[in-house]
Protein backbone atom coordinates (compact mmCIF):
# COMPACT_ATOMS: atom_id res chain seq x y z
CA UNK A 1 0.00 0.00 0.00
CA UNK A 2 2.87 2.34 0.81
CA UNK A 3 4.55 1.66 -2.53
CA UNK A 4 1.26 2.36 -4.38
CA UNK A 5 1.02 5.66 -2.51
CA UNK A 6 4.62 6.61 -3.32
CA UNK A 7 4.18 5.73 -7.02
CA UNK A 8 1.02 7.84 -7.18
CA UNK A 9 2.98 10.82 -5.87
CA UNK A 10 5.26 10.84 -8.89
CA UNK A 11 4.83 14.42 -10.07
CA UNK A 12 6.99 14.12 -13.15
CA UNK A 13 5.63 16.68 -15.57
CA UNK A 14 5.86 16.68 -19.32
CA UNK A 15 7.44 19.88 -20.42
CA UNK A 16 6.54 21.51 -23.69
CA UNK A 17 9.14 23.42 -25.61
CA UNK A 18 9.09 25.38 -28.81
CA UNK A 19 11.36 24.31 -31.66
CA UNK A 20 11.26 26.14 -35.00
CA UNK A 21 7.95 27.77 -34.05
CA UNK A 22 6.22 24.47 -33.23
CA UNK A 23 5.33 23.24 -29.77
CA UNK A 24 6.84 19.87 -28.89
CA UNK A 25 6.50 17.69 -25.82
CA UNK A 26 9.36 16.11 -23.88
CA UNK A 27 9.62 13.33 -26.49
CA UNK A 28 10.15 15.90 -29.27
CA UNK A 29 6.79 15.18 -30.93
CA UNK A 30 4.95 18.21 -32.32
CA UNK A 31 1.44 18.88 -31.09
CA UNK A 32 -1.17 18.05 -33.75
CA UNK A 33 -2.44 21.64 -33.56
CA UNK A 34 -1.36 24.72 -31.70
CA UNK A 35 -2.73 28.17 -31.05
CA UNK A 36 -0.83 31.10 -32.52
CA UNK A 37 -0.67 34.69 -31.32
CA UNK A 38 -3.70 36.81 -32.27
CA UNK A 39 -1.39 39.08 -34.28
CA UNK A 40 -1.08 36.20 -36.78
CA UNK A 41 -4.61 37.14 -37.90
CA UNK A 42 -3.90 40.85 -38.48
CA UNK A 43 -3.89 40.39 -42.27
CA UNK A 44 -7.35 38.83 -42.16
CA UNK A 45 -8.73 41.63 -39.98
CA UNK A 46 -7.20 44.17 -42.37
CA UNK A 47 -8.90 42.33 -45.24
CA UNK A 48 -12.30 42.72 -43.55
CA UNK A 49 -11.65 46.44 -43.07
CA UNK A 50 -10.59 46.84 -46.71
CA UNK A 51 -13.64 44.97 -48.01
CA UNK A 52 -15.97 47.13 -45.92
CA UNK A 53 -14.49 50.16 -47.76
CA UNK A 54 -15.00 48.46 -51.12
CA UNK A 55 -11.22 48.03 -51.48
CA UNK A 56 -11.16 44.57 -53.05
CA UNK A 57 -7.51 44.89 -54.05
CA UNK A 58 -6.66 45.64 -50.41
CA UNK A 59 -8.73 42.68 -49.22
CA UNK A 60 -6.83 40.33 -51.53
CA UNK A 61 -3.38 41.85 -51.01
CA UNK A 62 -2.32 38.86 -48.86
CA UNK A 63 -3.74 36.31 -51.33
CA UNK A 64 -1.51 34.13 -53.48
CA UNK A 65 -2.05 34.46 -57.26
CA UNK A 66 -3.33 30.86 -57.32
CA UNK A 67 -5.71 31.18 -54.34
CA UNK A 68 -8.70 28.81 -54.29
CA UNK A 69 -11.83 30.49 -52.87
CA UNK A 70 -14.58 28.01 -51.94
CA UNK A 71 -18.09 28.50 -50.64
CA UNK A 72 -19.88 25.85 -48.61
CA UNK A 73 -22.16 25.13 -51.59
CA UNK A 74 -19.04 23.71 -53.30
CA UNK A 75 -18.86 26.46 -55.90
CA UNK A 76 -15.59 28.30 -56.15
CA UNK A 77 -13.32 30.73 -57.94
CA UNK A 78 -9.68 29.99 -58.62
CA UNK A 79 -6.98 32.72 -58.77
CA UNK A 80 -6.53 36.06 -57.08
CA UNK A 81 -7.83 37.84 -60.18
CA UNK A 82 -11.00 35.71 -60.19
CA UNK A 83 -11.60 36.61 -56.52
CA UNK A 84 -11.07 40.30 -57.33
CA UNK A 85 -13.48 40.10 -60.28
CA UNK A 86 -16.09 38.31 -58.16
CA UNK A 87 -16.01 40.87 -55.33
CA UNK A 88 -15.89 43.87 -57.67
CA UNK A 89 -19.00 42.43 -59.32
CA UNK A 90 -20.68 42.04 -55.92
CA UNK A 91 -19.87 45.65 -55.05
CA UNK A 92 -21.96 46.74 -58.06
CA UNK A 93 -24.95 45.48 -56.03
CA UNK A 94 -23.86 46.64 -52.58
CA UNK A 95 -24.51 50.06 -51.09
CA UNK A 96 -22.66 49.34 -47.83
CA UNK A 97 -20.98 46.40 -46.12
CA UNK A 98 -19.79 46.33 -42.53
CA UNK A 99 -18.56 43.67 -40.14
CA UNK A 100 -18.93 43.47 -36.37
CA UNK A 101 -18.40 40.94 -33.61
CA UNK A 102 -15.33 39.64 -35.46
CA UNK A 103 -13.62 36.67 -33.85
CA UNK A 104 -10.34 35.25 -35.18
CA UNK A 105 -8.51 32.09 -34.19
CA UNK A 106 -5.04 31.64 -35.71
CA UNK A 107 -3.76 28.08 -35.45
CA UNK A 108 -1.00 25.90 -36.85
CA UNK A 109 -1.96 22.43 -38.02
CA UNK A 110 1.02 20.09 -37.74
CA UNK A 111 -0.94 16.88 -38.31
CA UNK A 112 -3.89 17.05 -40.70
CA UNK A 113 -6.90 14.80 -40.28
CA UNK A 114 -7.75 15.25 -43.98
CA UNK A 115 -4.73 16.51 -45.95
CA UNK A 116 -6.53 16.90 -49.29
CA UNK A 117 -9.01 19.35 -47.75
CA UNK A 118 -7.12 20.72 -44.77
CA UNK A 119 -3.38 20.88 -45.40
CA UNK A 120 -0.90 21.40 -42.61
CA UNK A 121 0.38 24.89 -41.89
CA UNK A 122 -1.04 28.16 -40.66
CA UNK A 123 -4.80 28.64 -40.67
CA UNK A 124 -6.89 31.56 -39.48
CA UNK A 125 -10.48 30.70 -38.59
CA UNK A 126 -12.70 33.78 -38.59
CA UNK A 127 -16.29 34.51 -37.65
CA UNK A 128 -17.95 37.83 -38.31
CA UNK A 129 -21.42 39.33 -38.21
CA UNK A 130 -22.04 40.91 -41.62
CA UNK A 131 -24.29 43.88 -42.27
CA UNK A 132 -25.12 44.46 -45.93
CA UNK A 133 -27.30 47.10 -47.54
CA UNK A 134 -27.96 46.54 -51.22
CA UNK A 135 -28.61 49.21 -53.84
CA UNK A 136 -32.28 48.17 -53.95
CA UNK A 137 -32.64 49.17 -50.27
CA UNK A 138 -32.81 45.63 -48.88
CA UNK A 139 -30.62 44.81 -45.89
CA UNK A 140 -29.28 41.58 -44.46
CA UNK A 141 -27.53 40.77 -41.20
CA UNK A 142 -25.92 37.33 -40.90
CA UNK A 143 -22.99 35.39 -39.49
CA UNK A 144 -20.22 34.19 -41.79
CA UNK A 145 -17.49 31.70 -40.91
CA UNK A 146 -14.38 31.74 -43.10
CA UNK A 147 -11.21 29.61 -42.95
CA UNK A 148 -7.96 30.93 -44.44
CA UNK A 149 -4.90 28.77 -45.14
CA UNK A 150 -1.43 30.25 -45.70
CA UNK A 151 1.20 28.71 -47.98
CA UNK A 152 4.94 28.54 -47.24
CA UNK A 153 5.40 32.02 -48.78
CA UNK A 154 3.03 33.51 -46.18
CA UNK A 155 0.21 34.13 -48.69
CA UNK A 156 -3.40 32.99 -48.39
CA UNK A 157 -3.78 30.09 -50.82
CA UNK A 158 -7.14 28.70 -49.72
CA UNK A 159 -10.30 30.40 -48.48
CA UNK A 160 -13.33 28.39 -47.40
CA UNK A 161 -16.44 30.40 -46.58
CA UNK A 162 -19.44 28.85 -44.84
CA UNK A 163 -22.50 30.91 -45.67
CA UNK A 164 -26.13 30.47 -46.65
CA UNK A 165 -26.20 32.32 -49.95
CA UNK A 166 -29.95 31.83 -50.52
CA UNK A 167 -30.99 34.98 -48.56
CA UNK A 168 -28.34 36.95 -50.46
CA UNK A 169 -29.63 35.74 -53.82
CA UNK A 170 -33.19 36.62 -52.78
CA UNK A 171 -32.19 40.11 -51.59
CA UNK A 172 -30.36 40.85 -54.84
CA UNK A 173 -32.98 39.56 -57.30
CA UNK A 174 -33.39 42.03 -60.13
CA UNK A 175 -30.10 43.85 -59.43
CA UNK A 176 -27.51 43.85 -62.17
Amino acid sequence: MLSAFLLSCNNEKKTDTTVDGATTDSTGKKAATELLELSEADGIKAGFAALSRGDVDGMTSTYDDTVRYFWSAEDSVISRQAVIDYWKGRWKLIDSLNFSETIVLPIRVNESQSPQYAPTGKWVLAWTFSHVKYKNGKTLHFWVHTDYHYNEAGKVDRVIQYIDRHPIMEATKGLK
